[in-house]
């Protein structure tokens, strides 16, 4: 009889999970649908996540992998685009969600933050805060961005382009902050956003579950005021 409520407490707990993150996706997320959102970025759909695609004459960049490797194989179909001419993919944090495709890209270097924890860590390279990676003629400039996950880095390409992650997301183009419940340090994420308020000249903000915005100052404005705090 015991083992009996154990089980029935257990599918409880898993129910009000699985219910909590189908809330959470329906409510909360918007992604983009998969298709060309710029003529140089191409977004694709991926499960509940966001993947970009940044492109410059023949030269081009992914960002992040993914929530699924068949899905990832699926939308790259429908933008042309073949895996294996893919150099290089800066990935924000090692959540599955933007790593379950990784695989895909055999024949890329593959860029996270310094301070990620990624198994088989001799696979990957690992950027300091402010390293300047050069992609044929792409620029690509890390920026360490914490407090979602350890090591989570934002990248800023080209000067104007602001990948961010799960650093934010964007609420009636307005930057708030990812969600506290699944962020392992809500403080250093405030002081990451804090941080990237001092960009100048950003011409789009791109998030990987609420979409993007053309607006960044308008977007992070109540930021720009804020001081940070000690960490």
């Amino acid at each position: 009889m015991e083992c009996y409520f154990i089980v029935i407490i257990v599918i409880v707990i898993l129910t009000v999970i699985v219910i909590g993150f189908y809330w959470l996706y329906k409510v909360n997320f918007t992604l983009s649908p998969t298709g060309s959102i710029t003529e140089n970025i191409i977004c694709i759909k991926n499960g509940i996540s966001n993947v970009f695609i940044y492109t410059k004459g023949p030269d081009r960049v992914v960002i992040d992998a993914g929530f699924s490797l068949k899905g990832m194989k699926k939308e790259l179909m429908k933008v042309d685009i073949i895996p294996d001419v893919v150099t290089d993919v800066f990935v924000t944090h090692t959540d599955p969600d933007h790593t379950a495709g990784l695989s895909i890209f055999r024949k890329a270097n593959i860029y996270f933050g310094k301070d990620s924890k990624v198994k088989n860590s001799e696979d990957y390279n690992f950027l300091e805060d402010n390293a300047q990676i050069l992609v044929g003629t792409i620029k690509i400039q890390a920026i360490s961005t914490p407090g979602h996950r350890r090591g989570h880095t934002s990248y800023l390409i080209d000067d104007g382009y602001l990948f961010s992650g799960d650093l934010v997301r964007l609420k009636a183009n307005r930057v708030k902050p990812f969600f506290k419940f699944i962020s392992s340090d809500h403080n250093q994420l405030l002081n990451s956003i804090r941080k990237i308020a001092k960009l100048d000249n950003i011409k789009m903000l791109l998030t990987s579950h609420s979409g993007y915005s053309t607006e960044f100052e308008k977007a992070i404005k109540k930021w720009k005021t804020l001081v940070p705090q000690n960490m």
